[in-house]
This record gives C-alpha cells, structure tokens and sequence, in this order.
C-alpha cells in the first residue's frame, strides 16, 4: 500500500501597510528555512574576491532556546528544559561557519509605496525573514539599520540579533527628519566595521543612490564576501501611470505628481534604466546574486523567481 504524504504547501507573504508592526516581524520566524533556501544560505558561494575559501564542516553548540514545532526531536535539551520546565532545542552552527550581516535601508526614499506597503516595509520583512533564516541555521547574525532609526546590530546568536532588529525597526524614530541621509557607501563602511571576513552579506534597499556612492559600497562588501542585493522597487517607479496629475502624501505633505509631460517621463525612464542595468550587471559577476521584490507582491514568489539572477518581467 501506498501511503501519499502531502506536500508542504509552499510559503505566501504579501507585506502591508505603511509602518511595519514588530508583531509581524517577529512572527516571520517560522519562514526562517523556507528564507534560508530562497537566499541559498546553504549553498558554496561563487568565487568573489578574497571570500574565504576554507571552512569547517564541524558542528558546535550555540544555544539552547526554546522548542518550536517541528524543530528537530533529537536536538531536544533535557538538562534545560529539566531546569526550566519548559521544553528547550539545542542549536548548533558550522565550526567558522557562514555570518550573514544585512544592510537595511530605511531612508527617505524607501517611505513609498503604492501597492499594498511602502518599500520600507518590505525592506524590514525581507530583514527580519534574513536573520530567522540564519537563525534556521545556526549561523551568526548581524545587521546595521539605515535611516532616521540608525543603529548597529553587533553579530552573535542569530535568535538575538534578530530580535534585537525587529525591535530596532519598530522603534518610533527620534531624529531630525531635516538631516540628509548617509549615503550608500558610508553605510557599507558601517556594516564593514561589525564583519569578519568571509561574512554573507545582504543588502536590502531601493538602491536609489547616485552611481559612484552605489559602485564604491558594492566593491567595499564584496571584498570580504559574498554579497546579496534584495532590490525593493514600486510598480510606479518601473512605469509612469498614464500622462496625468496624481496627488501623493505621505500623511503631511501632498504634492502633485504631473506625467503629462514628455520631458519627465523621459527622465523618469532614463533613471530606471540606468539602475536596472547596473544592477543586472552586477547579477552576472562572481560572487553577488542580485534579487528584486515588489511592492504588494508575495516575497516568496518574487524571490523565488529571480533566484537565478535578476529578471525584470
């Protein structure tokens, strides 16, 4: 007799709204594996640079955390869950394993959106989902939050590091919103400053910056190693809606958004292009792997989708 064994039904998340809830964030945690095979997490990277070529195969004890179903039974904690009388997992990381530091960017231009969620929304779901995934594998976890919300994740247990971003996130922001943005390549020179070398490291961002500030923070990242680049864009900015006079606000603000005009809807294109294919460029050498996820789109579908590079459809 044959018994059939139901196959899991594949993850489904569509970030929403405006301000993402640390609720959320946190939750994201059981997405961790399915996270950590859409970034590959567990596969040899291509050859970058001077990424470390020798690593461990060994296992070490990490941690001891609480048991989650579906964690594995033999992993189970007897001593832990004994002395605390909950039940406990034992987690365990490659001997000089795989760091993974994500950059997240939650500038100004990532409070946009028109489908579903502003980008910087997605950008912290697709944060968060990064470190369960490292945390799914007992790899270290480290991060640097760009913005009006700036801080430095320092790298250690995933399961904290993690939490402690989620937590960063969500934290109502205290600075001067008239202060300029840092650029991309002085936030890279942060993230550096938190990495040992051979560190993964993940950007998440609408990589809007000017082409000497993106190139200068890409050639920084990837000399120590592999390097991932999670392009979170809005439908908009791919393509202008029909020539007309849209009203935006962000809450306080409103202008007028004009697309009558042939002049700004060449610009508008010119702009995108030229990002696009600097991007897909960079999909095509050793060592970085370029994504992009949109506005109001399933991240795992999206991610899914350009797991082989970037694709633009």
């Amino acid at each position: 007799m044959r018994v059939c064994v139901p196959h899991a039904a594949p993850p489904h998340r569509v970030p929403r709204g405006v301000k993402p809830s640390l609720a959320a964030l946190l939750e994201l945690r059981r997405y961790g594996a399915a996270m950590r095979k859409a970034l590959a997490l567990d596969e040899p990277p291509r050859a970058a640079g001077r990424v470390r070529a020798a690593r461990s195969h060994g296992m070490e004890y990490a941690e001891s955390r609480p048991y989650s179903p579906g964690d594995d039974v033999r992993r189970f904690d007897w001593r832990v869950t004994a002395r605390t009388g909950r039940a406990h997992t034992k987690v365990f990381r490659l001997e000089h394993g795989n760091d993974l530091h994500c950059l997240i960017d939650q500038r100004r231009s990532m409070h946009f959106g028109t489908r579903a969620a502003f980008k910087s929304v997605v950008a912290a779901e697709l944060a968060a989902l990064a470190g369960w995934a490292a945390a799914a594998g007992g790899d270290r976890f480290g991060a640097t939050l760009a913005g009006a919300r700036e801080a430095a994740i320092p790298m250690g247990s995933a399961e904290a590091s993690v939490a402690a971003l989620c937590s960063a996130i969500c934290t109502p922001s205290r600075s001067n919103a008239s202060d300029p943005d840092a650029p991309l390549d002085a936030l890279a020179t942060r993230a550096l400053r938190e990495a040992a070398e051979g560190t993964r490291f993940l950007v998440v961002s609408d990589f809007a910056d000017a082409e000497p500030s993106f190139a200068r923070a890409v050639k920084l990242l990837r000399t120590q190693g592999p390097l991932v680049l999670l392009w979170v864009i809005d439908p908009l900015e791919e393509r202008l809606p029909p020539p007309g006079r849209y009203p935006l606000t962000d809450g306080r603000a409103h202008l007028m958004l004009d697309t009558s005009t042939q002049a700004v809807r060449a610009a508008h294109g010119r702009e995108f292009a030229e990002r696009r294919e600097r991007l897909d460029r960079l999909a095509r050498e050793p060592g970085t792997r370029c994504m992009i996820v949109r506005t109001g789109e399933d991240l795992f579908s999206a991610l899914a989708r350009s797991s082989g590079g970037l694709r633009l459809q």
